[in-house]
């Protein structure tokens, strides 16, 4: 072999060796193209006074409604020796405010401690991941917000400063979930709306019973309410009210007594020579006194009836001493009742008898004498 042939050669084979290099070289850089890349564990500023430190998240792996944990370190120094205070906003940092779509946050935990002169804050969020696909996320960072005062200086007059923290990495490997349902935060914020919901359930059951209630107050003043009447109906209670008001009401029993006693006593001091026109006048007095105490002595008559419908009612009534002296009384007055009809002045032989024959029947119904007859009648005593 020549000395050229040699050359040519050992060329062709360190040429074959820098392309089996360079391409071994960019197939390696390829790669690392494209493995994700872990996020710095610090993303403060270094002219900042607070530094926050992103530690690891548990877990890495996880699947859909995992509960996902990452803690933020937030150290800042005590500067009231220098007449200045740090406040950490935390009001800023509330898990429903924060943004790291497609995570959501759900939890937040904050861990307050001083060492020396540093204060450390340890912000434990638990996260989860609601996403479509299997892949690997950032959970993305945020910022933490402070204000650098001096003692005594408003706190709407200090500037609102902010320190980034960094994000980590999560892979998603799955959609199912062991729970059934899963409360799945929505990123628009509707708002809380359980306050309002609360005011117009309290409003409707207390507007609920009022149409009932209406239906009642209505239907108790229509029952309140006077029916009405025709104008000839009113007129005709008014003329039954007005002869109603003129009828006299009926006597007592002691009063009827009184009464058919005196036109008795009338009666008695009548001359035989003078009783024919003048006796008319006289049995009228004794038919209206007598149907009086008729009445009050039978209180089932009624206001219209005539001395015969009394007498036909005294013959339905008991055998006794009472029913015999109600029967003299109305056998008198259908006698009365007849002369007054026929317009006959019929004269009366011995008034004075007719008297006594009158009283005899009214003293056998007084009270005492009939409880006399009837103690009599018990013991067999006539």
């Amino acid at each position: 072999m020549s000395l050229k042939a040699i050359r040519d050669e050992s060329g062709a084979a360190m040429a074959a060796a820098v392309l089996v290099a360079f391409g071994a070289v960019s197939l390696n850089a390829g790669l690392a193209a494209a493995q994700p890349q872990p996020a710095p564990q610090s993303a403060a500023a270094d002219d900042s006074p607070v530094q926050v430190e992103t530690l690891d998240l548990e877990p890495t792996v996880v699947k859909t409604g995992d509960p996902i944990t990452q803690t933020y370190r937030v150290r800042f120094p005590d500067l009231i020796d220098q007449g200045r205070e740090i406040i950490i906003l935390e009001d800023r940092m509330v898990p429903e405010t924060l943004p790291v779509h497609p995570f959501e946050g759900t939890a937040l935990d904050v861990r307050k401690r001083q060492v020396g002169d540093e204060h450390i804050w340890d912000f434990t969020y638990v996260f989860r991941l609601i996403a479509p696909e299997k892949s690997t996320y950032v959970l993305p960072g945020f910022s933490f917000y402070y204000l650098v005062r001096d003692l005594g200086e408003d706190v709407e007059d200090a500037e609102v400063r902010q320190i980034d923290s960094a994000g980590n990495l999560v892979r998603y490997v799955t959609t199912l979930t062991d729970t059934p349902l899963v409360d799945i935060r929505d990123t628009i914020d509707l708002g809380s709306f359980s306050a309002r919901a609360t005011a117009f359930r309290v409003l409707a059951w207390t507007l609920a019973p009022l149409p009932l209630l209406v239906w009642l107050v209505l239907l108790v003043r229509q029952a309140r309410r006077p029916k009405q009447v025709s104008e000839a109906k009113r007129e005709e209670e008014e003329e039954l009210e007005r002869i109603e008001a003129q009828i006299q009401p009926a006597p007592s029993i002691w009063q009827a007594r009184r009464s058919l006693r005196q036109q008795v006593r009338m009666l008695d001091e009548t001359a035989p020579s003078a009783n024919g026109d003048a006796l008319l006048d006289l049995k009228r007095d004794l038919i209206i006194t007598g149907r009086e105490y008729m009445r009050a002595e039978l209180p089932e008559l009624h206001a219209g009836d005539t001395p015969r419908d009394i007498s036909t009612h005294v013959a339905g009534l008991k055998d006794g001493p009472r029913k015999e002296a109600l029967g003299r009384l109305a056998d008198r007055l259908v006698d009365y009742q007849r002369s007054l009809e026929e317009g006959v002045a019929t004269p009366i032989d011995d008034p004075p008898g007719e008297a006594r024959l009158l009283d005899e029947s009214i003293s056998m119904l007084r009270p005492h004498v009939q409880l006399w007859t009837r103690i009599k009648g018990l013991v067999g005593l006539r």
